[in-house]
């Protein structure tokens, strides 16, 4: 793919202007013509970043004073010329457009890549200013990923035969978070057998002890009885005490009402009359006997209930005699409240003793019992972390080894460049990662600019073909850049240089190409 033409308006210092490009499009003019405003355009245009990639410019790129900015860049993509068009008004977001249509999700990625695969080879040294982990990521969607038997065949056989049924649908990704959940359950996994060793060592100790000796009582039996019959005797004097006047005011009140019922019942002792109460003569005898009858029924049902009113009377005047007879100071016995509260103290300290002995009784019994479950669980719990130690030990060596067979991928692309992933400390043989960029040996950072922009135009190029996309390529200051023209291009060429006089875009001279 390649640029056929710019069309900008209000878009830095342009108000309006048009561009038309080249397989090799020279740009040439005075510092702040607007040499690097025309890639920047091209970049705004397709992501609505500037050139360094950072989100949210609008505002620094639209022309001072403008309501509105729009960039139409025209690209021959596959043959086809395709106009892709961005407009930023001055309070809405921009809105793109792809040959006069609203552009699909996913459209424009899917031609040029994300905004950093796409200045790592439109602008040299832009690949080269990332952080390592955004580069490593830039590298990994240009490199095919590594089969993962691959990968395996690399290992040791051992790591391998325990990620071999592992499904790393995302390259590294997945691979990094499987490796995260297996150091949480690690995390977790020790906590649990540092709680049940802490459990064992626990019961060890309490068996170690032995059973608790028997429990004694201290207090007899002969003891308790005297306490409690001590305590109902201070029960029943404090309540005998409390109701002694109400009690003997209604017993008062009873023996009365007794004593006129009893007198009442005497008197009204039912006499027998054989005689006619009309003329006085006897009754005829049979009728008399039957009369006699009846009034002894009821003589003696009466004197039965005086009996019984006799008998309630007595067990009246008794508890008036007993209630009477009580001293009237309500204070106990000294001696009794004093034996009552020592045995109420040794009572309590006697159960204090009974619930420690009755719990490290539990306690030895249940030692006993889990003892050898906990030291099974101890067991279990420790070859399941010895099992997670060797899966995160395998991931890790997964790991390595992908990246490993991807530098070796990577860098098979390369004439000149080379890029390494990881470094061997020669001391310990321990491996880490790590992004260097070197060029014919030398590390980037020593290079010259005119070597930098030759080291990253060779990376950009392997980037382009992995992709298989043949890309444009924007070189800024292409004067400080020796034989430039001589370096191999797969795409078109656009160099920017610096010289005396205005703005101008043209097309390379065959002969200066040459």
């Amino acid at each position: 793919m390649k640029i056929l033409s710019i069309q900008l308006e209000n878009f830095r210092s342009f108000t309006e202007a048009s561009f038309q490009f080249h397989d090799t499009t020279i740009i040439s003019g005075h510092n702040g013509a607007g040499k690097s405003t025309l890639a920047e355009a091209v970049v705004w245009c397709l992501f609505g970043t500037d050139i360094a990639g950072r989100q949210k410019q609008d505002e620094k790129l639209m022309r001072l004073g403008a309501k509105h900015m729009a960039v139409t860049v025209t690209w021959l993509i596959r043959g086809t010329p395709v106009a892709i068009s961005r407009t930023r008004g001055s309070r809405q977001g921009s809105t793109v457009l792809v040959n006069g249509k609203r552009a699909q999700t996913g459209q424009i990625e899917g031609w040029f890549g994300t905004v950093q695969e796409f200045l790592s080879v439109f602008v040299p040294g832009y690949f080269s200013s990332l952080e390592p982990k955004e580069a490593k990521a830039v590298l990994s969607r240009c490199v095919p990923d590594i089969p993962k038997d691959n990968v395996l065949a690399r290992m040791n056989p051992e790591s391998a035969a325990v990620i071999q049924h592992d499904q790393f649908v995302m390259g590294l990704d997945s691979v990094d978070f499987a490796a995260q959940k297996v150091r949480q359950e690690m995390k977790e996994t020790e906590e649990e057998l540092l709680r049940l060793e802490g459990q064992c060592q626990a019961y060890q100790g309490v068996v170690k002890r032995g059973k608790p000796a028997p429990f004694v009582p201290s207090i007899t039996e002969d003891e308790r009885g005297r306490y409690e019959a001590a305590k109902r005797e201070l029960i029943e004097r404090e309540a005998a005490h409390g109701h002694r006047k109400e009690r003997l005011r209604d017993l008062y009140a009873r023996r009365e009402s007794l004593g006129r019922a009893y007198r009442a019942l005497r008197d009204s002792l039912p006499q027998a009359d054989t005689h006619c109460h009309t003329c006085g003569q006897p009754l005829p005898q049979d009728k008399a006997d039957r009369i006699l009858q009846e009034v002894e029924r009821k003589r003696k049902a009466s004197l039965t209930k005086m009996k019984e009113m006799l008998e309630e009377g007595n067990a009246v005047k008794a508890e008036i005699d007993k209630l009477e007879s009580l001293p009237d100071d309500a204070s106990p016995n000294p001696e009794l409240v004093q034996f009552v509260q020592a045995m109420e103290d040794r009572l309590k300290e006697e159960h204090y003793r009974k619930v420690a002995y009755d719990a490290q009784l539990r306690a030895y019994e249940q030692a006993r019992e889990h003892l050898a479950q906990v030291q099974k669980d101890i067991e279990v719990t420790r070859e399941h972390l010895q099992g997670l130690k060797k899966r995160l030990q395998a991931l890790q060596e997964f790991r390595f080894e992908y990246l490993r067979a991807q530098h070796d991928q990577l860098n098979g692309l390369f004439r000149h460049v080379s890029i390494h992933l990881m470094d061997a400390n020669k001391e310990t043989g321990e491996v880490r990662e790590t992004f260097r960029i070197e060029w014919k040996g030398r590390p980037y950072r020593l290079l010259s600019y005119s070597e930098k922009i030759r080291c990253d135009i060779e990376i950009g190029r392997a980037l382009a073909q992995a992709k298989g996309e043949t890309m444009p390529v924007y070189v800024d200051n292409a004067e400080s850049v020796q034989r430039l023209m001589e370096e191999t291009f797969s795409g078109q060429v656009i160099a920017a240089y610096v010289a005396d006089g205005p703005l101008t875009v043209s097309k390379m001279p065959e002969a200066q190409g040459a």
